[in-house]
């Protein structure tokens, strides 16, 4: 913690001149007030200024101060909040939570929306590169467990020193490793993609990004020319005539129509004359009645 004397011409001057110039909020404030400020005698005969003396404290504690403050105005009970610095980022740690399962939430959302509450709050810091807020180190054993399943490719590349591609991940996931590379200083991770979920590129330290960008196309190409060899196949097998049936069916279909054409010319003179249907029936009567008629008149 630092203290930092400030003057003006009144108390509100100094404050707004104090926190413009260290990009600090008013609710974070630490200070007193070493003089009031006085117009004097007639107005400038023993005129005074407003004197402050300001508390500033280390980033990481303007941060714990800042999730403490939250979680009291959310409501939740707490023993400590540790915060500590490396590099760029700040982690703060929530230890003996009240009630840890609304402060986690459904697959730890509760968490992450306090997380980027500080990350929000804190962005303008230059010194600044993210926070990450963690809970008795339920984010770290968390995180563990997903590293697991892409370590034996990270090792891969430390022994052979070619650059690996991992599959899809959102950004959560992609800090993670990003930030596990970043403590192994012979490594280093590069995101390509587009869109929300992206992959993350492991390439060795001797490589420049433009290697590392090439090995990432060569593999997507790769990817898309081997997807088509597979059904190699069924091309050869009968996907081609699949393809023809259509045509065949259409011919298939007239030369069934021919059949019904051909009976209806069949058809057609049925109805022609009515005399012709009813000739041939008086004809045949006459020939096998009266024969056994006149016999049997006899």
């Amino acid at each position: 913690m630092t203290t930092i004397e400030r003057s003006g011409a009144s108390v509100e001057a100094v404050i707004r001149a104090y926190c413009k110039e260290f990009k600090i909020h008013e609710w974070e404030l630490r200070y007193d007030i070493v003089t009031r400020p006085s117009s004097g005698f007639l107005g400038f005969i023993g005129r005074r200024q407003a004197k402050l003396r300001f508390h500033q404290e280390d980033l990481h504690e303007r941060i714990r101060f800042f999730v403490e403050k939250l979680l009291s105005e959310m409501g939740v009970g707490f023993s400590s909040i540790k915060s500590r610095k490396e590099g760029k980022s700040v982690y703060v740690d929530v230890v003996g939570c009240s009630d840890p399962g609304f402060l986690i939430g459904k697959n730890g959302n509760m968490l992450e929306t306090i997380q980027f509450l500080a990350n929000r709050a804190f962005e303008a810091d230059r010194n600044l590169d993210r926070v990450f807020v963690d809970l008795d180190g339920y984010r770290e054993r968390r995180e563990q467990q997903f590293l697991r399943q892409y370590m034996p490719q990270i090792r891969s590349v430390e022994k052979n020193g070619k650059a690996v591609t991992l599959p899809l991940m959102n950004p959560a996931d992609r800090r993670v490793i990003h930030r596990y590379i970043e403590s192994n200083k012979g490594l280093k991770t590069l995101t390509v993609g587009e869109g929300e979920k992206k992959r993350v590129v492991v390439f060795h330290a001797r490589l420049s990004e433009k290697d590392a960008l090439k090995h990432a196309n060569n593999n997507q190409a790769s990817s898309t020319e081997e997807a088509p060899k597979a059904p190699e196949t069924p091309e050869k097998a009968p996907a081609k005539p699949r393809n023809q049936r259509p045509p065949r069916n259409p011919k298939a279909s007239p030369a069934k129509a021919e059949a019904p054409e051909k009976k209806e010319p069949k058809a057609a003179p049925k109805p022609a004359t009515s005399a012709e249907a009813k000739a041939p029936i008086p004809k045949k009567r006459p020939r096998r009645k009266p024969q056994p008629k006149k016999e049997s008149g006899e």
